[in-house]
C-alpha cells in the first residue's frame, strides 16, 4: 500500500510540475477541436446539398472534424514530443540526475511515473476538448450513426500514436547527452526509414533502367510514424486502419522496451556527452552517413553530363564532411576529427561495395527474367495506348487493375516475348540514349511468380515489327482489350448528353430521345470495343462521339453540380455508328470537300521550332490527295501508328472567316510519297 501511494504522489507532483504544459496543450486542442469544429460546421451549412449524399454537409463535415483532422495530429505529435523531453530533460543535468537517482525508487517506478503522468496530462484534456466538439456537432445537427464509432477510433489512434511519439521523443533523450544531439536524435528516428527509403530508390532510378514504379504502394508509408499516422488520419480506408494500428502497437511495444532497458543501464554521468552511451558512437555514424551520403550525392550529381564519376566524388566527399562532423561532436575536439578512424574506413568500404554493386548490376535487375515455369501469369500496360484513351468521371477506382499493371493473362506468351525483348535489347543498349529518329515503345509488365511474389519491369523499347506484333497479340485478345476501353467503364443509362464534333471543329448536340442516345451508344461501343489493332492503326479519325455526365463535387466551400465530357473518336470504318448520325441529322463525313479549301501548307520544324521545310499545295488534285489522309491525332494509339508527327498541316479556306479550331494530321499509306519529298522527308 505504501508503494502504491508514493506512485500515485509521484505521478500527480510529475503533473503539478507539468502544469503550464498541460495548460498549453489544453489551449491547443480547444482551437484544433472545438473552434475548429465551429468554423468547418458554418461553411458546412452554406453547401448544396444532393440526393445521392448518404449523409448531409454538416455530417460529412463533423465526421471529418473528429477523424480526418491534421490540426489534431499536428497538436497530438506536438504534445508528445514535449511531453517526453520534459519528462527526462532532468537527465540533461547531473544535479537533477542525481536527485532522481537518488529516489528510494527502482529506474523502472521512474518510468512508469513519467508514462502515466504524462499520459494522463495529454488524455485528460483531449477527452474535454473531444466531449466539447461532440456537443457542438450534436447541437448543429451532424449527428449520424457513424458519429460515435468515428470518435471511438479516433481517440484511440490518437493516444496511441501520442505513445508512439513520446516514447521515441524519450528514446532520444535516452540516448544523447544534451538537447542539441537529442533533437537530431528524434529527428533521426523519425525520418531514418525515409532517408533509407529515398536513397534505395534513387540508387535504383539511377543504376537500373528496367524497374517499374507499381511495386511501390501503401507500405512505404510505414517508414516512419509520421507517415502511418498520416496515412490513417486521411484516407479513412478500414484495411490501412488495421494496418496501422498494429503498426502503431509493434513500434510502441519496441520503442518502449528500448526506453526502459537503456533508462535502466544509462550511466548517470552522460549529461556532459553527445552520446549517453559511448560504444554506440561509431554505430550511430556509419549508420547515418551512409544513406545521407548516397542521397546527398544522388542530387548533387543529378544535373552533371557525367553522371557516375560525379556521383562516386560527391559520395566520398559528403561521407568525409559527414564522418568528421559526427566526430566533431562526440568529442568537440578539431583535431580528433580529422584523425583516420575505423568507422570512417568502414564507411567508404561499405560505399565502394554498394557503388560498384550497383554499378555492375550483381543482383542482375535489368537482366531479370524468371523461368517460363515459374511464372502463373502476366500482365501488361501500355502507356502508348491507355494514356491515349479518355475515360469517364470516377472510372479510376473501377480501372485500378488497368492503372496498376494488373491484367493477369495465364495465356501469356506475347507479353513473355516482349520480356525476352526487352532483356535483350538493355543488354545491348544499357545507358545508352536511343536514337532520335527512332519511335519508342513504353511497355510496362508484371509477373505474378508461382510462389505468389508479383515483379515489375519497365521497358522503353524500338517500334519494330516483332514488338507491333507482340503487342497486337496481346491487344487483340478480347479479355484485355475490354478493360483498357472507355466504353466499358459507362452505360448508356449513365450520359445524359451526346454531341458530335466534326472535321470542322464544330460541337453539335445530339437531339434524341432517351431510347435513341442508348441504342446510338451501345452501337459505338460494339464498334469501339470490335475494333482491332490493325484496324485502329490504319483507320482515320473522322470526328468524336462526345458523352456528357452530370456530376457534383466540393469547389472550395461550396458543393455543386457540374458537367464532365469525355471524348469517342468515330474511325471512318464504324459504318453503323455513322449511319444512325446521318438519320439523326448529324452525318459525319470521310474528308472535308476539296472546293471549300483554297490552299494546303504542309511545314516541318528544326529543333529551336522554327520552320525547317515547307510546301504549299493549291492545286486541286493535291488537296484532294490530302484531305484524303488527315485523321484526328487525339484518342489514336501513339504505337502501331502511321501518322506523320513530323508534318504540321494548316487548311487555308476559301472562306476567310472560317478558320480550323482542331489539330490535325496525316495518316501516312505510302501513298504521298511524291509530296513528301517536296519536304525532305521519305
Amino acid at each position: 500500500m505504501t508503494s502504491k501511494n508514493y506512485l500515485c504522489k509521484g505521478i500527480r507532483d510529475h503533473i503539478h510540475r507539468h502544469m503550464f504544459l498541460t495548460i498549453l496543450v489544453s489551449l491547443a486542442l480547444l482551437v484544433a477541436l472545438p473552434i475548429h469544429c465551429i468554423t468547418e460546421l458554418d461553411v458546412a451549412k452554406g453547401m448544396m446539398q444532393f440526393p445521392e449524399d448518404s449523409l448531409n454537409s454538416v455530417q460529412e463535415a463533423f465526421l471529418g472534424c473528429l477523424s480526418s483532422n491534421g490540426w489534431v495530429m499536428v497538436v497530438v505529435a506536438g504534445a508528445a514530443i514535449l511531453y517526453g523531453l520534459a519528462s527526462f530533460f532532468y537527465l540533461y543535468s547531473g544535479e537533477k540526475t542525481d536527485f532522481y537517482h537518488s529516489l528510494p525508487w527502482k529506474r523502472e517506478v521512474l518510468f512508469l511515473v513519467s508514462l502515466v503522468s504524462s499520459l494522463v496530462s495529454f488524455l485528460v484534456p483531449y477527452l474535454i476538448a473531444t466531449g466539447i466538439t461532440y456537443l457542438i456537432g450534436i447541437l448543429n445537427g451532424g449527428n449520424s450513426t457513424k458519429v460515435l464509432p468515428t470518435m471511438a477510433i479516433a481517440i484511440g489512434v490518437n493516444v496511441l500514436y501520442f505513445l508512439v511519439f513520446y516514447a521515441a521523443a524519450v528514446l532520444a533523450v535516452m540516448l544523447t547527452g544534451n538537447l542539441f544531439t537529442g533533437a537530431l536524435g528524434f529527428a533521426g528516428i523519425m525520418s531514418y526509414g525515409i532517408i533509407i527509403k529515398f536513397a534505395y530508390s534513387g540508387l535504383n532510378s539511377r543504376f537500373f533502367d528496367t524497374l517499374s514504379t507499381y511495386s511501390s504502394g501503401m507500405q512505404e508509408n510505414f517508414l516512419s510514424p509520421f507517415l502511418a499516422y498520416r496515412m490513417m488520419i486521411y484516407t479513412g480506408d478500414e484495411k490501412i486502419l488495421q494496418y496501422g494500428v498494429l503498426y502503431g502497437v509493434i513500434v510502441l511495444a519496441v520503442l518502449l522496451a528500448l526506453d526502459l532497458w537503456l533508462y535502466k543501464i544509462r550511466p548517470s554521468e552522460s549529461y556532459h556527452k553527445a552520446i549517453a552511451f559511448p560504444k554506440l558512437e561509431p554505430v550511430i555514424k556509419v549508420a547515418c552517413v551512409i544513406p545521407i551520403a548516397v542521397l546527398a550525392a544522388l542530387f548533387f550529381s543529378g544535373g552533371m553530363s557525367n553522371h557516375f564519376v560525379w556521383f562516386v566524388a560527391g559520395t566520398i566527399v559528403v561521407a568525409l564532411v559527414l564522418s568528421a562532423a559526427f566526430d566533431f561532436l562526440y568529442s568537440l575536439d578539431i583535431k580528433s576529427c580529422i584523425r583516420p578512424k575505423i568507422s570512417t574506413g568502414v564507411i567508404l568500404a561499405f560505399l565502394a561495395l554498394v557503388i560498384m554493386g550497383y554499378r555492375m548490376d550483381i543482383t542482375g535487375v535489368d537482366s531479370f527474367l524468371p523461368d517460363k515455369g515459374k511464372v502463373q501469369a502476366m500482365s501488361a500496360k501500355f502507356n502508348s495506348i491507355s494514356d491515349r484513351m479518355a475515360y469517364p468521371v470516377n472510372s479510376y477506382e473501377k480501372m485500378e487493375a488497368v492503372n496498376n499493371n494488373q491484367m493477369w493473362m495465364k495465356d501469356f506468351d506475347a507479353a513473355y516475348a516482349l520480356a525476352q525483348i526487352g532483356v535483350e535489347y538493355y543488354a545491348d543498349h544499357k545507358k545508352e540514349e536511343a536514337d532520335v529518329f527512332e519511335t519508342m515503345v513504353s511497355v510496362e509488365l508484371a509477373y505474378e511468380m508461382k510462389s505468389g511474389k508479383k515483379v515489375y519491369r519497365s521497358y522503353y523499347l524500338p517500334e519494330t515489327e516483332e514488338v507491333l506484333a507482340n503487342i497486337q497479340k496481346i491487344y487483340d485478345n478480347w479479355e484485355y482489350r475490354e478493360k483498357i476501353m472507355p466504353t466499358y467503364y459507362a452505360d448508356a443509362e449513365d450520359i445524359d448528353f451526346l454531341y458530335v464534333t466534326d472535321v470542322a471543329g464544330r460541337r453539335m448536340q445530339l437531339d434524341v430521345q432517351r431510347n435513341e442516345l442508348e441504342i446510338l451508344y451501345k452501337t459505338y461501343k460494339n464498334e469501339l470495343e470490335g475494333m482491332t489493332f490493325e484496324e485502329a492503326s490504319d483507320q482515320r479519325i473522322l470526328g468524336y462521339l462526345v458523352a456528357e455526365q452530370k456530376e457534383y463535387g466540393d469547389y472550395g466551400n461550396t458543393k455543386q453540380d457540374y458537367m464532365f465530357s469525355w471524348d469517342l473518336p468515330i474511325y471512318e470504318g464504324f459504318s453503323e455508328t455513322r449511319a444512325m448520325l446521318k438519320e439523326l441529322g448529324n452525318p459525319i463525313e470521310d474528308q472535308i470537300p476539296a472546293e471549300e479549301v483554297l490552299q494546303i501548307r504542309l511545314t516541318t520544324m528544326d529543333e529551336m521550332g522554327n520552320t525547317a521545310q515547307e510546301v504549299i499545295l493549291e492545286k486541286p488534285e493535291e488537296i484532294q490527295r490530302v484531305l484524303n489522309h488527315m485523321t484526328y491525332e487525339y484518342c489514336r494509339y501513339g504505337v502501331g501508328s502511321k501518322l506523320l508527327y513530323d508534318i504540321n498541316v494548316e487548311l487555308v479556306w476559301t472562306d476567310r472567316f472560317k478558320e480550323t479550331e482542331q489539330t490535325m494530321y496525316l495518316l501516312d499509306d505510302g501513298s504521298l510519297e511524291d509530296i513528301l519529298q517536296k519536304l525532305n522527308i521519305d
